[in-house]
């Protein structure tokens, strides 16, 4: 198994496949982090679900970021990224025609942000409006992986909706999950915003903090809740001249959806081993489970992009400042094939 930190997180689909020996094999470079959000791409690998799509990939790319990972992908070096949707309308925006990212469709329709309240702090009980737990962090250094990275936008939306100020709290670059733990323990942040379902939960388990604030709950308000946070992007070359490449990749993905309801031990214990470092089976095994009962219903066949959603994270990314009026059109950032 890989160690907590490498990129062999989503690989596990080998039912449901059909082998196409007689095609030729396609060079195709992803990048993938490990993560819950990168799970498809583990189990297309740890399972050869790739080489059953005619897809040569002996092994995930590992940027060191969101913003290197699809400036590789802009430059050639990656064909296939899934990403924030956000950074992904940033980059399509201030990027050339032809190598720009282009949409072909959403792994996760819903938010996956959250925030850990450490353990050193008083916290709202579970039960508390979200404005009263948004308001407990008033004075309070929050951590994010990094300045103008998601986390670090949507805890500036969650500060608006609760009627706060930016200054109200101050905020810290502390990087990713690994770095998160260390500073919650060393007391140097109060509170940390996780950007994957998984890391959310692993992180407060990790440094006995509290999950104060799940977006995705029924009790956040709907413009932080229903947000498409996790999209699939190909460089737009590579959907124009290789769209059968593409479709390929995609029905890989599909393929390792499917898996994981059919498999869920197996699949709680790939993501264990190589997304939380053997250290959190059950949240692993409760993340299969909410895969299950709440991620996979909501997704279209094959992952296509509903214009409704993507004009409605166009205009959250508007109001981000990430990309301006005008800069993105459905037509234009979702290729023909991955429209819904």
């Amino acid at each position: 198994m890989a160690a907590f930190g490498t990129a062999s997180l989503l690989a596990a689909c080998g039912d449901n496949v059909v082998p196409a020996a007689s095609k030729a094999m396609h060079k195709f470079a992803v990048a993938a982090f490990p993560g819950d959000a990168y799970f498809l791409d583990t189990i297309n690998l740890e399972n050869k679900i790739y080489a059953a799509h005619n897809l040569d990939v002996p092994k995930h790319i590992t940027p060191q970021s969101g913003v290197q990972a699809f400036q590789l992908l802009v430059a050639g070096a990656v064909d296939g990224y899934a990403a924030d949707t956000g950074l992904l309308m940033a980059t399509h925006a201030n990027s050339s025609k032809g190598k720009r990212p282009v949409l072909i469709g959403f792994r996760n329709l819903q938010t996956t942000y959250g925030i850990i309240g450490g353990p050193d702090s008083q916290w709202p009980a579970p039960d508390a409006s979200f404005e009263e737990k948004m308001q407990s962090l008033r004075g309070k250094k929050i951590g994010v992986t990094a300045v103008g990275a998601g986390g670090d936008l949507q805890l500036g939306l969650a500060l608006e909706l609760a009627g706060m100020k930016p200054g109200d709290v101050t905020v810290l670059a502390v990087g990713p999950t690994a770095q998160a733990i260390p500073n919650i323990k060393a007391k140097r942040i109060d509170a940390y915003v996780g950007v994957q379902w998984t890391a959310t939960r692993f992180i407060a388990k990790e440094a006995a903090g509290t999950i104060l604030l799940d977006f995705a709950d029924a009790s956040a308000p709907e413009l932080l809740r229903n947000q498409a946070v996790v999209a699939i992007a190909v460089r737009e070359e590579t959907a124009q001249q290789n769209p059968d490449i593409v479709q390929n990749w995609l029905a890989a993905q599909d393929a390792a959806s499917k898996w994981i309801g059919e498999n869920k031990d197996a699949a709680a214990k790939l993501l264990n081993g190589n997304g939380l470092g053997g250290k959190a089976p059950e949240i692993a095994m409760e993340y299969v489970r909410h895969y299950g009962a709440t991620v996979q219903p909501q997704l279209t066949p094959m992952f296509k992009a509903t214009r409704e959603t993507v004009e409605n994270m166009s205009e959250l990314a508007l109001r981000f400042g990430s990309v301006q009026k005008g800069d993105i059109t459905y037509e234009q950032l979702v290729p023909e094939f991955a429209r819904a």
